[in-house]
């Protein structure tokens, strides 16, 4: 018994110590995912509150569309820009443009008659060509073509805008980081795509931005041109798997008390989202070289595969194990808010694992 406390307190240890460097690790690499918006004018434009703070604005654009962003800087501040693309989208041809538009700004060249510039404002034309590679991110995983990249202080204070468009200017193109304040001659890019905006540089996540990053990672699956039965695949037939193994071993399960139920669901969920990040870093991999952010996937994956273990141990375990049922209920407590905080079992993994601890585990 004493054995088995300490071999369980030892893994809630190491899972401390994974969530703590997985938020060290974060304002490193991750940014805010962010979706939707209509912004096909100036006036129209999505508005962006807190532009130092860093996010990834996703949206598509069809052959010849300009979608615009707007935000408010004063002078001398940052404005940091990115841009990059689904790598199925660059393997097409599809390479849209980056615009900043905004006071003190001055154009070199004529733009395109298709870019609103407000009065007394100029534009800068971010130049740039496909990378060799893609870049592989290790928070969702998945990967894609960074196209360019703009750190400048703002020269004026005011309102600034971003302009995203299927459009670009004709003739050879540059270096991936060199910017260009060229014009803007009107070349629509074949068919259509897909494009995240990056913006800002100050990493921060609020609680709730952290523990909706699992339906995020599905959307961004989907920006990337994944459909949902590839996606859930890997989650499914854990489920299944599982739910099998109950199906055999029925004549022994019949006789579990729902909370040992609960904690075994909630296993094979957490077990489920281990497998979907094998599924997609393995997907990723394929498209991209090797990036060291590889090993933050594998923490997620350990934590995942890692909690599900312990939910499926525990539940199996005797009901009278731990005095008083305190332990247990600790446990899998520990177990859901570790499960919300490295994003796995999708939501159902925690409140199983909550439903767990609350309900009694032994019949009277």
């Amino acid at each position: 018994m004493r054995q088995g406390i300490l071999w369980y307190s030892g893994i809630f240890l190491l899972v401390i110590i994974l969530v703590i460097i997985s938020f060290l690790s974060a304002p490193a690499f991750a940014h805010v995912p962010v979706f939707g918006g209509d912004g096909k004018s100036p006036e129209a434009a999505i508005h962006i509150e807190d532009p130092s703070k860093s996010r990834v604005l996703y949206g598509e654009l069809a052959s010849g569309d300009l979608r615009y962003y707007s935000f408010n800087v004063e002078k001398g501040e940052r404005i940091v820009l990115g841009l990059t693309i689904p790598v199925e989208d660059g393997h097409k041809g599809f390479t849209p443009s980056l615009i900043l538009i905004g006071p003190g700004l001055t154009d070199e060249e004529k733009i395109s008659e298709k870019l609103e510039v407000p009065e007394r404002y100029g534009a800068k034309v971010l130049s740039y060509s496909l990378p060799e590679s893609p870049v592989y991110e290790g928070f969702t995983p998945s990967a894609f073509y960074s196209l360019v990249k703009l750190d400048i202080k703002a020269p004026e204070s005011g309102t600034y805008y971003v302009a995203v468009g299927a459009i670009q200017k004709a003739g050879s193109r540059k270096g991936e980081d060199e910017i260009q304040e060229k014009g803007l001659q009107e070349r629509e890019i074949p068919g259509e795509g897909n494009y995240g905006l990056i913006l800002g540089y100050r990493e921060t996540f609020t609680l709730r931005e952290w523990v909706s990053v699992p339906l995020s990672q599905i959307k961004i699956y989907r920006w990337e041109g994944q459909g949902l039965f590839l996606i859930s695949t890997p989650l499914v037939l854990t489920l299944a798997a599982g739910l099998l193994a109950i199906f055999l071993k029925r004549e022994s399960v019949v006789g579990f008390n729902p909370a040992r139920i609960s904690g075994i669901l909630a296993g094979f969920f957490f077990l489920g989202t281990g497998m979907s990040y094998i599924f997609q870093m393995l997907i990723s991999l394929s498209k991209s070289s090797f990036s060291s952010e590889v090993f933050i996937t594998f923490i997620l994956i350990f934590a995942s595969i890692g909690l599900g273990v312990i939910a499926i141990a525990l539940s199996l375990k005797d009901e009278s194990y731990g005095t008083g049922f305190a332990r247990k209920r600790l446990y899998f407590s520990g177990l859901g808010i570790a499960g919300l905080l490295f994003w796995a079992g999708l939501f159902i993994g925690p409140l199983l694992a909550f439903e767990a601890a609350i309900l009694p585990w032994k019949r009277k």
